[in-house]
Parts: structure tokens; C-alpha cells; sequence
């Protein structure tokens, strides 16, 4: 094994902290605030949600009980229900969960306030899990994935997607032109995200990573789209309104990132498809 394949367990803990940081309460309140502006800044989510259900396996086609973890507001919420005989949407913020159930007041999901690190569902209940950029806002992954493994049915499949490390890099190095805080969320490697899920107990089928840019006219623009989908500043707490010379400096530094198409924001999106071991022997 090459010396870049180890874990460097310091990072991991920093990551950690800094995640730690962010309150779940903060969390489930700024993302609920965004409920109604949501749609308005998630081009990506809708681009990176639509390719996950392209790759969740041939035969999750007709489950008998499929979890949308991290359902936001519920944009996917009628294509997975196609895909199975009962939907459970799940999300950290109460008024995100009113917003999808309105969107979608003609289908039968059921709907659950709930933390995916402390699943309010039983053991060996779900005949699958689709989760789509919601597991980089967890404390701790590896918690979570265990919580996935523990309510999926031996032989059950999770399809999730996820941001790794390098994230609005081209952000993080603008901001470094203000001050020295921190304005970007800190985001697993490829490899934390590998070993967190060897320690959950499920077994990766498929890992595949992409690269994917969004493009902007104006730095403003990009801090709207993060504000509308309310992923703005959420490692800062009571940080204020950004003052115009601020945002001038912030502006100047990222200009080095544009090109014919604008300024542009950098993604760093990792694809997983994984199983709950089919030989599992279920606790009575």
C-alpha cells in the first residue's frame, strides 16, 4: 500500500472537529430556511440526484421499502416512489419535510423528521436507501453508514452521492484574500470516505468520482445559489452581513478562475453503490 493510501488520522480529526462545529440544530434550520428558495441554486443537486438513480442496481427497481434519506425538498420524490411499493422521505428539517410533502401531496410517502446518524427505523426494515448529497453534512460518516447498514435487509443496496475534499476549492483560495477564517465546509478524501465505509460492515460495490463545475457571471451569484439552497456559511456562526470591501477582495481573488464560460465552481462529487452482506445472520 502507498504511503497516499493511509489515512492521516490528525486530518481526519480536524475534519471531524470542524464538523462538529456546525450544530445539527444550525443545520436542520439553515436548510429548512431554504425550503421555499431551494429549487432556485440546486442545478447540481438535480444533475448529481438524477445520475445516482441511473446508477442504483438493475433489480431496486420494485422495492418493498425504499429510504430517501436526506429527502430535501422532495424534487426526487416521485421517481423513487415509481421505484418502489412504499417511500419513506427523511430529513433533519421539519419545514423542508412540510415543503416536500406539499410538492408531493398526491403520492403516498411517508414522512420522517429524523438524523441519519440515529435512524428512527428498525433494524433490517428497508429494501433499500437512495442518498443524494446529503451524507457530507453528517458528524460522523462512519456512524451513519453503520445506522444504514443496521435498517437495511440482508442483500439490501444504499446509492448515494456525496462532496469530497477539493469542494469550491477556487472559493476557499478566494476568501484567503479576506481573511484567514474558515467559509467552506471541511469535506472527506476519497480515502476517509473508503474507510469509512470498510467500518460500516456493508460492502462497496461501486466507487466513482467526478469533477463538476458550475458556472457564474459574478462571485454574488455563486454565494446566492449557496445561500438559496442554504449552504452558505455553515461552519461560521454569527459571521454578519459581508461588508462591500470584503466582497470587492473576495471578488478580486476570483477572477483568476474565469474563463469563456465565467467564474467557476468546482465540485468534487463521489458516486457509491453499496450492499448489506446477503449471508448476514439477523437477530431475533
Amino acid at each position: 500500500m502507498s504511503q497516499a493510501a493511509y489515512i492521516n488520522k490528525d486530518q481526519l480529526k480536524t475534519i471531524k472537529s470542524k464538523q462538529a462545529m456546525i450544530r445539527k440544530s444550525d443545520i436542520s434550520e439553515r436548510f429548512g430556511a431554504s425550503a421555499q428558495t431551494y429549487d432556485r441554486g440546486a442545478a447540481l443537486q438535480r444533475a448529481v440526484g438524477n445520475h445516482l438513480l441511473t446508477l442504483m442496481p438493475e433489480q431496486d427497481k420494485e422495492l418493498a421499502c425504499l429510504l430517501d434519506l436526506g429527502s430535501g425538498p422532495g424534487y426526487f420524490t416521485s421517481a423513487l416512489n415509481d421505484r418502489c411499493q412504499q417511500l419513506i422521505g427523511l430529513d433533519i428539517a421539519p419545514k423542508m419535510l412540510q415543503f416536500a410533502r406539499q410538492r408531493n401531496d398526491a403520492l403516498q410517502v411517508t414522512w420522517l423528521s429524523g438524523d441519519a446518524e440515529q435512524l428512527p427505523l428498525g433494524s433490517n426494515t428497508l429494501s433499500g436507501i437512495y442518498s443524494s448529497l446529503m451524507l457530507q453534512w453528517v458528524h460522523d460518516l462512519t456512524r451513519a453508514l453503520i445506522e444504514a447498514h443496521r435498517v437495511l435487509k440482508p442483500g439490501a443496496h444504499m446509492s448515494f452521492s456525496t462532496l469530497l475534499d477539493g469542494t469550491l476549492f477556487e472559493l476557499n483560495e478566494a476568501w484567503a484574500h479576506v481573511d484567514d477564517k474558515q467559509h467552506v465546509n471541511a469535506f472527506l478524501s476519497e480515502v476517509m470516505l473508503r474507510q469509512a465505509i470498510s467500518d460500516s460492515g456493508l460492502t462497496l460495490m461501486s466507487l466513482t468520482t467526478k469533477t463538476q463545475p458550475v458556472y457564474y457571471e459574478t462571485v454574488v451569484g455563486l454565494m446566492r445559489d449557496l445561500k438559496n439552497i442554504g449552504a452558505s456559511q455553515t461552519s461560521q456562526r454569527g459571521q454578519g452581513l459581508m461588508g462591500r470591501q470584503a466582497l470587492k477582495k473576495l471578488a478580486a481573488g476570483y477572477e483568476k478562475y474565469r474563463s469563456a464560460k465565467g467564474l467557476s465552481a468546482s465540485y468534487q462529487v463521489a458516486y457509491c453503490v453499496l450492499q448489506k452482506p446477503a449471508t448476514e445472520i439477523i437477530d431475533e
